[in-house]
């Protein structure tokens, strides 16, 4: 079997839950390294403002980003430069508090032999349809969005996926919404169901805590209804076209 390099985000002081992951892994066959999240707060002012735009965030996004959320953006970020620098084929990406499903390790074996995608969203907890769907094998379902999943607690990235992503700098929305903008990169963005990742509700998230601040500005009420327009333009618009998602 064929296995991806797996990066699991975990924030420095909660080395119990890379491990709890770690372990859980190891238990349906896969291994892991650990990557080291970043903390948003305990950024300078000018590190800050060389990873986050704050006039394209007033522009585009409806409120400005906390600094844990800042920090996540860049843990994320930090990956896609590693798969880029090392010519990584793909990658999967975790975060710390998740529920792994058996499932996961043959289907991670399958995407050495598929092309023509850049991210696979493994998780979902909102249960947002497919659009196209296509049968994978016996056991998983393939398909395409209008409203791409949010959040980014595991997800396959390839080699084209990071190249496309690490434009991204600096940054002005949360990762996992930009994920959601995927035509202004390009991405091509696909699913798999049954989701082999979610949350695991037992652990309450260290990224989630640090992300809690106040989100409050000015012009809230505009800025919200100019995102909620970007947004709805950009879900006429299929994430992915599953005929070229292709085997070799």
């Amino acid at each position: 079997m064929t296995q991806p390099p797996i990066f699991i985000i975990n924030m420095d002081g909660c080395e119990d839950r890379w491990q709890s992951t770690y372990t859980r892994l190891r238990e349906v066959g896969l291994d892991a390294t650990r990557f080291p999240a970043t903390n948003g707060k305990l950024l300078s002012e000018s590190e800050v403002t060389a990873w986050y735009n704050h006039s394209e965030n007033r522009k585009r996004y409806h409120r400005h980003l906390t600094p844990g959320e800042i920090g996540c953006y860049i843990s994320h970020y930090r990956i896609y430069e590693k798969v880029v620098n090392e010519n990584i084929p793909y990658a999967l990406v975790l975060e710390d508090d998740l529920h792994i499903e058996d499932s996961l390790a043959p289907l991670l074996s399958l995407f050495s032999d598929i092309e023509g995608w850049d991210m696979v969203k493994l998780s979902d907890n909102r249960a947002n349809p497919f659009v196209d769907q296509t049968v994978l094998n016996q056991n998983f379902k393939m398909g395409n969005y209008k409203k791409v999943p949010n959040g980014a607690q595991g997800y396959l990235i390839s080699l084209d996926g990071a190249k496309k992503l690490i434009k991204r700098k600096p940054f002005f929305r949360p990762v996992d919404v930009d994920f959601q903008f995927h035509g202004e990169l390009g991405l091509r963005i696909i699913g798999i169901k049954p989701y082999p990742i979610s949350e695991d509700i037992s652990f309450e998230s260290a990224i989630e805590n640090i992300n809690q601040g106040r989100h409050s500005n000015r012009s809230t009420f505009l800025r919200n209804i100019k995102h909620r327009v970007r947004m709805y333009i950009q879900r006429q618009s299929r994430s992915a076209d599953l005929k070229k998602v292709t085997f070799k």
